[in-house]
């Protein structure tokens, strides 16, 4: 491993919004492999994982990333990283590998389909992730509390958000409030926002913490139970609740057309129309049809932190 690979590995961390800092670590440590495609300067797309030994002595490799960036999608870019995953898997001793994807990601689950990928014949499955922290032992219960508001866009989330952090300002609780759209204000750039905003979130939350905070309160959009993983990953130490804000679809359209125009304003009317996840992410769901103090009141005593 050379300066230049180190520095490569850098770049592609930064195109796909990874917290910089650990790369030359990553790809020092057993077992870490990784690969980035790229055309001169600009990075293309990467891929990481590792080699894992198991007790048996047999070995497999475990894909846990790859991502092309959008505007070179569909050119192979991600069936080369595959390939060359895969190979250096088979040179270290491998003899099979796994990684896990969406059910709904078909044009992912058509190329590892396409390169000899099986689904596991294991039943229905879950995934659990757990934060291992040093400075906190796992029968100890988290120290700070987390707040996440999500919702459609126009719903309220930003002035519900700012109102419990006044409520709990005012009770003496050291806290902050974070409103996720303003960490990725940045472009233009071909996606990868939701992680950008995961990434920033948990060095604010970090440094928030360090002062002296203990609540957070974060608006943000949560629309699936991997987002609330990744959001509660950023929120290190935090007991994470998650509440729905709910409002009526005409007054939500009309806060739109008075905020919002061109193609957002497009987005966040689609938005709208779509139907409901099939699996809920949040603990509970408030109605947003009074004024923000009441609801900042309501919420509170509803997740017990009055």
């Amino acid at each position: 491993m050379g300066a230049a690979d180190v520095r490569l590995f850098d770049r592609a961390m930064a195109e796909f919004g990874v917290v910089p800092g650990g790369g030359r670590a990553f790809l020092g440590s057993p077992g870490a492999l990784a690969f980035v495609a790229s055309d001169g300067a600009e990075v293309l797309g990467w891929c990481w994982g590792y080699h894992l030994v198991r007790p048996d002595a047999s070995s497999m490799l475990y894909l846990h990333r790859l991502e092309v960036a959008r505007q070179h999608r569909r050119r192979g870019v991600g069936r080369a990283l595959l390939r060359a995953f895969m190979a250096d898997g088979v040179r270290a001793g491998a003899g099979r590998m796994f990684l896990t994807t969406g059910e709904a990601n078909v044009p992912a689950r058509a190329l590892y389909e396409s390169l000899g990928g099986g689904l596991a014949a294991q039943g229905p499955t879950v995934s659990y992730w757990f934060p291992l922290r040093p400075d906190a032992a796992a029968d100890q219960p988290p120290d700070c509390r987390a707040l996440l508001l999500t919702g459609v866009a126009g719903v309220g989330k930003s002035t519900v958000a700012d109102a419990v952090g006044r409520v709990l300002t005012g009770a003496g609780h050291v806290t902050a409030v974070v409103d996720t759209d303003l960490l990725a204000q940045f472009g233009p750039r071909a996606g990868g926002y939701d992680e950008l905003k995961c990434a920033n979130l948990a060095s604010v939350w970090a440094n928030f913490r360090a002062a002296g905070a203990r609540f957070v309160v974060v608006a943000a959009v949560v629309d699936s139970v991997a987002q609330r993983e990744r959001y509660a990953e950023s929120l290190a130490g935090c007991d994470v609740r998650v509440v729905r804000l709910t409002a009526d679809v005409g007054i939500v359209r009309d806060r739109l057309y008075r905020r919002d125009a061109g193609p957002k304003l497009e987005q966040h009317l689609r938005a709208l129309d779509r139907p409901p996840a099939g699996t809920a992410v949040e603990d509970l769901a408030v109605a947003n049809d009074r004024g923000p103090a009441e609801i900042a009141t309501e919420i509170l005593g509803r997740v017990g932190w009055a």
